[in-house]
């Protein structure tokens, strides 16, 4: 926020330099008393908002000043007379700070210097200036930006919340809001049809469940894979290059056809454990007020006795998922920086052989029962992991498939660990990609073949009827929390994850909803199909009649609409 804060006066001060005039100083003076009235009213606004809202000030909260008496007639005598007094009390005494010891009254330039002498060094000052400010904006060198998550440090919402800039916060909500929260840009259908033509997929004749656990409270311990494509694993209908994943895919539930919403991590943390869909540009947990209010299994579970942890290898900054795992409340949460240094490290953090050893001490220390995420690394760009690169594949992607042979071997050592552990017995392994990858076979990222992912459900606490079976029924990602919920006996729990069915459901109806940066569509057991926004006809149609493509087509601009009305209104 510094950053953004001196960019303008300081070029203020490179105008004066080179043209000598006084007024640049005046203006710049003038625009920093601004800055801070702005400041002290965001600071002071937002913290007499956040007793009624819990939130930070935002562009919703803005709105409501369109109607201004609206405001004062809500607000108490006292929360007013607050809000003024302190709002003019900081302003008067930041400006008196700021004429002492910042404010510059008159500029003052050397009369020695020749014309070309005073060029270079306003040329020069005004590259420092650029870099200077630039490095601060995005927070130093470092391969991420920081981002709001940055600030999150803790469990404590309000402590998280009041650790985030409040002129950062709202500057960034105003962009935000213009850029996708003014009204819905998917307007295919009428509000009530799109939410209608969702509900309706979601409605079950019977809320029953098939019980596969033998055991309904198990650990449940999370290992959220990297860019995992399905055509990567020999058992979920691709090639042999996880013949690990493969060998306990024999022996426990393997989900063939799981498709998820999502096309990055951000999208596919939440979509995992919130059951939360996605849509093409748009991460909820990059709105953190928003994301606060997604159900999360582990918060269900914690009403339960359970215990959790989120563990990931590199930095959590990344897609802003810190924001998240710290608004769900997750027990332990461990990222790059809290683990051993002496660990070598890639660009983005520790590969997974190391950081599956790191899982397995902090699943040790946990109380049972519990519930963690292992969040993997290795499978991402750059693919800078210890050994050899074989050439695998003829094809541009033979890096990936050699990262995902080093992480399918890196799970290989994790479980010959686990299992000599005394809680491996009472556990549900739940192995699931966070969204898929171009591999080898070279899919259109509209097809809805690139996005499909492994899912397998693995661990003693399976009934051994249901070890080794495979279930070919398409369903989405986001089922993890529904079902799992529901196979524990927490049905009220499961019945909040509006976008979660129970897989185990005789009753529940085959479909997935998928998308990318520019467009998405929708699967069912007998065909897909999948189009580009702003494309009227389909991009690509996998489905048995033309009948069957348009409806599909339907489908998924309904969903497509009814998510982002959901998300816009949260």
């Amino acid at each position: 926020m510094i950053g953004y804060l001196i960019s303008l006066p300081l070029l203020l001060f490179t105008a004066f330099y080179f043209t000598k005039k006084q007024l640049f100083i005046r203006l710049a003076n003038l625009i920093n008393y601004l800055f801070i009235l702005i400041y002290v009213l965001a600071a002071v606004g937002e913290a007499c908002l956040y007793r009624e809202w819990k939130s930070k000030l935002s562009m919703q909260a803005l709105q409501h000043f369109m109607h201004p008496s609206e405001v004062f007639k809500t607000t108490s005598w006292g929360l007013t007379v607050l809000f003024f007094g302190l709002s003019i009390l900081l302003a008067y005494v930041f400006i008196k700070l700021y004429n002492r010891k910042v404010a510059v009254v008159k500029g003052v330039l050397s009369e020695t210097d020749t014309f070309i002498a005073k060029l270079g060094k306003g040329l020069l000052y005004f590259v420092v200036i650029i870099v200077f400010a630039g490095l601060s904006i995005r927070g130093g060198v470092q391969q991420i930006p920081i981002q709001s998550s940055d600030a999150f440090f803790c469990t404590s919402p309000i402590a998280n919340d009041a650790a985030v800039n409040p002129l950062w916060n709202i500057a960034f909500s105003i962009v935000d809001y213009e850029n996708h929260f003014k009204e819905n840009p998917f307007k295919d259908f009428s509000q009530a049809d799109a939410d209608k033509i969702v509900s309706d997929l979601y409605k079950v004749e019977k809320d029953s469940t098939i019980q596969f656990l033998d055991n309904t409270r198990p650990n449940i311990v999370f290992i959220i894979m990297e860019s995992w494509s399905a055509y990567v694993s020999k058992k979920f209908g691709g090639d042999d290059f996880a013949p690990f994943i493969d060998s306990i895919a024999n022996e426990g539930i393997a989900f063939t056809k799981i498709y998820p919403p999502a096309y990055v991590s951000d999208q596919g943390i939440p979509a995992v454990l919130s059951g939360y869909p996605a849509v093409s540009r748009i991460s909820i947990i990059n709105q953190s007020s928003k994301s606060m209010k997604l159900n999360c299994i582990n918060q269900d579970l914690k009403k339960h006795g359970y215990e959790s942890g989120f563990i990931f290898g590199g930095d959590l900054n990344y897609g802003n998922i810190k924001s998240y795992i710290f608004n769900k409340e997750f027990d332990v949460v461990k990222e790059e920086k809290d683990i051993d240094g002496s660990l070598t490290r890639g660009k983005l953090g520790i590969q997974d052989e190391d950081m599956q050893k790191v899982y397995l001490n902090y699943l040790n220390q946990a109380k049972q029962p519990f519930l963690y995420s292992w969040f993997t690394l290795s499978s991402h760009m750059p693919y800078d992991f210890k050994g050899e690169k074989k050439a695998l594949v003829p094809h541009k992607e033979n890096d990936y498939i050699n990262s995902v042979v080093y992480a399918d071997n890196s799970f290989r050592n994790f479980f010959k660990e686990a299992s000599q552990q005394a809680w491996y017995k009472n556990t549900l392994f739940v192995i699931v990609a966070d969204h898929s990858h171009a591999t080898h076979k070279d899919f259109s990222v509209y097809d809805a073949e690139y996005h499909r992912i492994p899912l397998l459900f693995f661990g003693d606490v399976i009934k051994k009827e249901w070890r080794g079976k495979t279930v070919e029924a398409v369903f989405s990602q986001m089922d993890i929390p529904a079902t799992l919920l529901n196979q524990m006996g927490f049905k009220q729990e499961a019945s909040q994850y509006k976008w979660s069915k129970d897989m185990f459901n005789p009753n529940s109806k085959h479909f997935a909803y998928f998308c990318s940066f520019a467009g998405g569509g929708m699967v069912v057991d007998s065909g897909s199909v999948g189009y580009q926004h702003g494309l009227d006809e389909l991009v690509v149609n996998r489905a048995s009649n033309s009948r069957l493509a348009d409806s599909l087509k339907q489908l998924g601009k309904a969903y497509q609409q009814s998510i982002y009305e959901d998300y816009r209104l949260k």
